[in-house]
C-alpha cells in the first residue's frame, strides 16, 4: 500500500502531473487560469464601479450635498472624485512606459508581454472611481488592462518564455472583453486585431479562444443573461440597405472629430501647470457643469444606450445629435484631463445616438417610413467602435453579441466598411496605434518589428556611469572629467540615486563667474535630467537625444530610480551594428534548423536547469552525442549563436538539431543532475 501511494513510485502521481509537465499543456492550463481569474477580476472591477457610483451619487450627491447646494452637488462630487483619482495616479502610479491598451500592445510586441502588474490594482481603483463619480469614460479599456496584466502575471509566475507570456497577455485581453461585454467572439478578434496586431498563429489563437470561452462561462455563472437585448429588427426591403451607406460617412466624420478632439484635449491639459490632483479636480468641475444641463452625458452611458435601443427613451432628432456631440466633448475633457478610463463605452454611446438620429430622418422619408431608427443606432454603434479602435471584425461581432440580434449583418458590414474607408482618409490610425506612434513605436502588421526595436538600452549602455557626488568641489570635478575623458558626469548621492548631471560647460561657466572657494558640484549641476530605463528600446534614446539636443542619457532603474549607466550617441551607433548582427544571426540559425529538418534531423528545445550537469560549462566541454549540434541559445529573451567558448547558464533554452536516434541521449545529458 505504501508503495502504491508513494510519490517516488512514478505511478499515480506521475500520471496525474504528466500533462502539466508538457509545455503545450502548461500553456493550456494557464489559458484556463487566465480566463477564470480575468472574469473574476473584471467582475470585481464592475462591482467597485457600482459601489463608487452609489457612494458618489446615492450618498454624496442625493443625501449630503443636494439639500445644501442643490444642482451644484454633481459638480462638487466630480471635483472630489477627480482629486482622488489624480492623487492615486500621481502617488501610486506615476509615469509609466506601458500605459493603457496601447501600452499592452507595445508590451506584447516589444517587451515579451512583461507588464508592471503590481500597479494594476491602483489603476483599476482610479478607473472605478472615475466611472463611479460620473466622468465620461468607459470601463472596458481598464478591463482589458486588468486581463492583460493578469496574463502577464500568471505567465511570469509560471516562468514562461517571453513568447508565451505575450500570448497570455493577449489571452487575458480577450478574456476581459469577453467578461466585460459577455462577448467571447468579439474578445478573440479584439486580441487578434488590436493586441496581436493581426499576427495570427494557430497556437496563440487557440490559447486566446480558450481564455475567452472560460471567461465567458465564468461570467455567466456569476451573472447569467445579457446586458442588452434581445432585439428583433427587420428591414423594409432591399432599398433600405442602401440607406445605411450614408450613415457610414456621418459616423466617420464624427469619429475623426472624436479622435482629434481627444488628442487636442490631452495636449491642452498637459500644458496646464498644476499638480495632477488639482488638475483632475478642475476637470471634474468642468464636466460637472456640463452634466447639470445635460446629465445624459455623464458616466458610461450604458443605461441610456439600452433604453434608447429598447424604445423606453424617446429623444428628438436634435436632442440625439446634441447628446452625441456633447458626449464627444466631455469624453475628450475627461480623458485628456486625467480621469482614468477608455473610449469603448463612449464610442458605443456616441454611435448609438448619432445613428438613431439618422434613423429617425430615414424613417420620415417616403417609401421606407417603416424603418426602425433603433436599427440605425446599432449600426452606428458598430461603425463608431470600428473607426475609433480600427478593429472592424471586433466591432461587428461585439454589436452582434451585445444586442443578441444577427438579422442586421449586411447593413452593419456596409456601414462599418464605408465608415472605415472615409475615416482612414482623414485619420490613418486609430486611437491605440496613434498613441504608440506618438511615442515613436511603429508596429507594422504581423510579427516583424523594425530592426532597431529589437535592441534595448541595456544592450548598449555604458556600465558603470561616470559619477561624482554633489558634495565634491570643483577641483575634483575637473580631475574626474579628465580621468573619465568625458564631457559630463552623473551626480549621485551616497545611496546611488541620480540627483542631476554636470558638464564641462557648467565647470567653465563656474570658473568664468569666479566661483567662490568651496563651491560644490551640487550647486552648479543641472537638476531636471531626462532619463531612460534599461528595458526601453535604443531607438527611443535616439529620439530623446535628438529632441532635446543632448549627447547622452542617464539610465536609471525603473522601480528604485538608482543610476545604472549612461547611453550616448556612440553607443547608439554600436546599437545599430548589434541589431544588424542579431538579425543576421537569427536568419543563419533559421536556415541551419531548416536545413537539418529537411534532411531528416530533429530540432528540439531543451532548458538548462541550475542543477544540470552542463550548467556553467563551455559548449566545447560537453560530450554531445554524435550527429547533434547546438544551433542557438535563448537567454533572457535574446538569441545567441553559440561557439566553443560559449558558457551555458541556468535557464538557457538550447535549440539542438540532431538525429532522431539521439533524442533520449540529449535529454539525459542536459537533464542529468550535476551531483550524479
Amino acid at each position: 500500500m505504501q508503495k502504491i501511494f508513494s510519490r517516488q513510485s512514478g505511478s499515480w502521481f506521475d500520471a496525474f502531473t504528466a500533462p502539466l509537465r508538457a509545455e503545450k499543456n502548461r500553456l493550456v492550463a494557464l489559458a484556463i487560469a487566465v480566463g477564470v481569474v480575468t472574469a473574476l477580476g473584471v467582475w470585481l472591477f464592475r462591482e467597485a464601479i457600482i459601489f463608487f457610483r452609489q457612494l458618489f451619487f446615492g450618498v454624496l450627491v442625493d443625501q449630503l450635498l443636494s439639500p445644501i447646494v442643490g444642482v451644484l452637488a454633481v459638480v462638487i462630487s466630480l471635483a472630489l472624485g477627480g482629486f482622488i483619482v489624480g492623487w492615486i495616479m500621481q502617488h501610486c502610479i506615476g509615469e509609466e512606459r506601458h500605459h493603457g491598451v496601447g501600452g499592452v500592445i507595445e508590451a506584447v510586441a516589444l517587451a515579451g508581454g512583461r507588464l508592471r502588474y503590481k500597479r494594476m490594482p491602483f489603476k483599476a481603483l482610479a478607473s472605478a472611481i472615475s466611472n463611479g463619480a460620473g466622468a465620461s469614460v468607459g470601463p472596458e479599456d481598464p478591463s482589458v488592462q486588468i486581463g492583460g496584466n493578469i496574463g502577464s502575471w500568471l505567465g511570469q509566475l509560471a516562468r514562461q518564455s517571453e513568447e508565451h507570456v505575450a500570448i497570455l497577455v493577449a489571452a487575458g485581453s480577450a478574456a476581459a472583453i469577453s467578461a466585460a461585454f459577455k462577448a467571447p467572439f468579439a474578445g478573440v478578434f479584439f486580441a487578434v486585431e488590436a493586441i496581436l496586431n493581426n499576427s495570427m498563429e494557430a497556437r496563440s489563437l487557440s490559447v486566446v479562444v480558450l481564455a475567452a470561452v472560460m471567461s465567458f462561462a465564468t461570467t455567466q455563472a456569476i451573472e447569467p443573461g445579457y446586458d442588452m437585448g434581445p432585439f428583433a429588427f427587420s428591414l423594409s426591403g432591399a432599398l433600405e440597405i442602401l440607406a445605411f451607406a450614408p450613415l457610414g460617412l456621418l459616423i466617420a466624420l464624427s469619429a475623426v472629430l472624436f479622435l482629434r478632439h481627444s488628442r487636442w484635449q490631452h495636449r491642452l491639459w498637459h500644458r496646464v501647470k498644476l499638480s495632477r490632483p488639482v488638475k483632475t479636480a478642475l476637470v471634474g468641475v468642468v464636466v460637472g457643469v456640463v452634466g447639470i444641463f445635460l446629465p445624459e452625458v455623464l458616466g458610461q452611458g450604458h443605461d441610456i444606450v439600452d433604453h434608447v435601443l429598447m424604445g423606453d427613451l424617446q429623444f428628438s432628432i436634435l436632442m440625439l445629435v446634441v447628446i452625441g456631440l456633447v458626449k464627444i466633448i466631455v469624453t475628450g475633457i475627461s480623458l485628456g484631463g486625467g480621469f482614468v478610463g477608455g473610449l469603448f463605452a463612449p464610442s458605443i454611446f456616441i454611435g448609438t445616438m448619432l445613428g438613431s438620429a439618422y434613423g429617425h430622418v430615414i424613417a420620415a422619408l417616403p417609401g421606407i417610413n417603416s424603418a426602425d431608427p433603433r436599427a440605425y443606432g446599432i449600426a452606428g454603434m458598430a461603425a463608431m467602435v470600428a473607426a475609433v479602435i480600427r478593429a472592424p471584425i471586433t466591432a461587428i461581432l461585439l454589436v452582434f453579441e451585445l444586442t443578441n440580434d444577427f438579422t442586421l449583418i449586411v447593413p452593419l458590414m456596409l456601414v462599418t466598411i464605408v465608415c472605415l474607408m472615409v475615416a482612414e482618409r482623414f485619420e490613418p490610425f486609430g486611437v491605440y496605434v496613434f498613441g504608440l506612434r506618438a511615442k515613436g513605436v511603429f508596429l507594422p502588421e504581423g510579427r516583424e518589428v523594425d530592426l532597431m526595436q529589437g535592441v534595448l538600452v541595456e544592450d548598449v549602455m555604458q556600465r558603470p556611469a561616470p559619477t561624482i557626488q554633489p558634495t565634491a568641489e570643483l577641483r575634483e570635478l575637473r580631475d574626474k572629467l579628465r580621468a573619465y575623458e568625458s564631457g559630463a558626469l552623473c551626480v549621485v548621492d551616497e545611496a546611488g540615486n541620480l540627483r542631476g548631471i554636470v558638464t564641462l560647460v557648467d565647470l567653465q561657466k563656474a570658473y568664468e563667474a569666479q566661483a567662490e572657494p568651496g563651491t560644490t558640484v551640487g550647486q552648479i549641476a543641472s537638476q531636471g535630467v531626462i532619463t531612460i530605463t534599461p528595458g526601453e528600446p535604443a531607438w527611443r534614446a535616439i529620439r530623446l537625444m535628438n529632441r532635446n539636443d543632448i549627447r547622452q542619457l542617464p539610465v536609471i532603474d525603473f522601480d528604485t530610480g538608482k543610476l545604472l549607466g549612461v547611453v550616448g550617441r556612440r553607443e547608439i551607433i554600436q546599437a545599430y551594428q548589434t541589431a544588424t548582427t542579431r538579425r543576421m544571426q537569427d536568419q543563419q540559425t533559421a536556415e541551419r534548423i531548416r536545413l537539418n529538418t529537411l534532411t531528416g534531423g530533429l530540432s528540439k528545445e531543451y532548458r538548462v536547469s541550475a542543477h544540470s550537469a552542463v550548467n556553467n560549462k563551455h559548449v566545447r566541454e560537453v560530450n554531445w552525442p554524435v550527429n547533434s549540434i547546438v544551433a542557438s541559445i535563448e537567454r533572457d529573451g535574446r538569441i545567441l549563436i553559440p561557439h566553443g567558448e560559449t558558457v551555458l547558464q541556468g535557464n538557457d533554452v538550447l535549440t539542438i538539431v540532431a538525429a532522431r536516434t539521439v533524442e533520449e541521449n540529449l535529454k539525459a545529458l542536459i537533464e542529468r543532475d550535476a551531483a550524479q
